[in-house]
């Protein structure tokens, strides 16, 4: 088991990252039903995926956020084991928001959707790092005995003394 500010990781620990879960999981549904609605005020009959511009729009949207979808629950939850779950937590909510502006954003229009793509890139970006960090720590105190928290506060205690 993970260590977390220096108690063993326990699944009450992981109560926030799950609930960042099912937001978005309902996001993902209710995405679905917007498309359902664009299809039907746009008349776009199934199994058909173009038509008016403003269906396709959502259709890609929702499809693009399907896509990312695996990405954001691996590294939300190898960042919420091996990191902090409260953390990853956080990073996953503004992640689940910047989809939510994306998806907005471009059934307006295809340039819309670039303020939320851009913030969920990045909440990915910190998922991915804290996760390999977090892995990365584990690995080498488990293999190697090598402690990088102990020699972190050793070294800012150094630099940073503190009387």
């Amino acid at each position: 088991m993970s260590e977390v500010n220096g108690s063993f990781l326990r699944v009450e620990n992981l109560l926030w990252p799950g609930v960042v879960t099912l937001i978005s999981g309902f996001q993902l549904t209710r995405l679905a039903i917007g498309v359902g609605a664009a299809r039907k005020k746009h008349k776009v009959a199934y199994p058909a995926v173009s038509g008016d511009p403003a269906f396709e729009r959502a259709f890609r949207a929702q499809m693009n956020t399907l896509e990312f979808h695996p990405i954001f629950m691996t590294c939300l939850w190898v960042s919420s084991i091996f990191f902090h779950p409260g953390v990853s937590a956080g990073v996953g909510l503004i992640y689940v928001y910047s989809r939510e502006k994306y998806f907005k954003g471009y059934c307006q229009s295809v340039e819309g959707r670039l303020p939320g793509f851009i913030l969920g890139v990045k909440c990915l970006q910190i998922l991915l790092v804290t996760g390999a960090a977090g892995l990365i720590t584990v690995g080498l105190r488990h293999y190697t005995g090598t402690d990088l928290a102990s020699i972190a506060r050793s070294y800012i205690s150094k630099v940073l003394p503190i009387n």
